[in-house]
């Protein structure tokens, strides 16, 4: 099994829980298709190891298939943007000259941004492959929405492109969102997917097995205290189950969880208080509203009740709710934590007076 509950690295294989489904869905819409994929889920929720399981298993239906890498988290302009493309393109002409019988010698400097954008397209024509582009972080394209360069010229650019397809996936979820379906950019093109919460069952079997494979004792119910502290995120799970492990007890009952529940936190709070300093009294109000499992926000009483003031203000709240990416809103506007250990604390913590 290797280093007990790794958390710092990818799962793999029959490591990775209750995401067929999801990856199946993701494979079809590359081979199958004419849609890319856009893949939205907060950070550390699984994105990239269903894209990696999703990538593998494209390789071994699509022989002639080449993937290109994309992180674009430290892309804060128009020029970075350009310059991480230029690299992964790069690495791309080089990966397809290895293996041609006549070496393709591109120089890049002659390349204009349009170019540049198209240049997928020329790597798909002249390797005959399949090209997948995989972008990590990709809502920070949006700092390159400067004049000259607008991102619809690249939206119209990559739809049009043949055999090559694009992953998005970003862990700034509301900011993807807008991106792709308030603006519009990349969203006729791609297939969207979420990743889902894990149920209780396949996570405490998880627990349960992990550890009697590991020579160790943990009951449902205290699986079950794990999956409800972490509400299932694997990245937390993991983490949680390691600290159990590592306690002197060959018995993980009720008392290691909770001591290694607030160990735990001990080491995400620094985090969750600077969290919480970057809001207002009002936003304040709101993720208490939140916790305490408010629906509706704008309701006279709801807002009597929580100092939200008005409809207006309520409104103002959770737009700077979302552009700081601590709560989602679904389709029925329903709020829900993107961190499922900042909300738990909350609820135990931090509002528990």
């Amino acid at each position: 099994m290797g280093i007990p509950f790794a958390y710092d690295t990818l799962a793999a294989g029959e490591d990775i829980l209750g995401r067929a489904g999801l990856i199946d869905d993701i494979v079809r819409s590359l081979t199958k298709s004419q849609k890319s994929v856009t893949l939205y889920g907060p950070m550390r929720s699984g994105k990239e190891t269903v894209i990696r399981a999703a990538m593998d298993k494209v390789a071994k239906e699509v022989s002639n298939c080449q993937f290109c890498e994309i992180d674009l988290f430290n892309v804060h302009s128009k020029e970075g943007f350009l310059k991480t493309f230029r690299t992964a393109m790069e690495g791309c002409i080089k990966s397809v000259s290895e293996t041609s019988l006549l070496p393709l010698d591109i120089d890049f400097n002659t390349l204009n941004d349009k170019q540049l954008i198209e240049f997928p397209q020329y790597i798909a024509d002249k390797s005959q492959n399949m090209l997948v582009i995989y972008f990590k972080e990709f809502q920070n394209i949006l700092f390159s929405e400067e004049p000259g360069f607008p991102l619809n010229q690249i939206n119209r650019i990559w739809s049009k492109q043949k055999n090559v397809k694009y992953i998005f996936t970003g862990s700034c979820v509301n900011m993807m969102k807008s991106m792709m379906e308030e603006k519009k950019l990349f969203y006729y093109m791609t297939a969207e997917y979420w990743i889902p919460q894990l149920d209780p069952k396949t996570v405490c079997n998880y627990i349960t097995g992990s550890f009697l494979r590991l020579g160790r004792v943990i009951e449902a119910e205290e699986a079950l205290e794990i999956y409800n502290v972490t509400s299932g995120n694997m990245w937390y799970v993991k983490q949680l189950c390691s600290i159990c492990f590592n306690k002197p007890i060959g018995y993980v009952n009720r008392k290691i969880v909770s001591q290694s529940t607030e160990a735990l936190l001990s080491i995400h709070i620094p985090r969750f208080r600077q969290m919480i300093q970057d809001l207002t009294p009002n936003q304040i109000n709101f993720i208490k509203a939140v916790t305490d499992g408010v629906v509706k926000f704008s309701s006279a009483e709801i807002m009597e009740n929580y100092h939200l003031n008005s409809s207006a203000n309520v409104f103002r709240i959770k737009d700077a709710l979302k552009k700081k990416e601590v709560i989602l809103f679904d389709a029925e506007d329903n709020a829900r934590f993107q961190d499922p250990l900042f909300e738990y604390w909350l609820k135990n913590y931090y509002f528990n007076n």
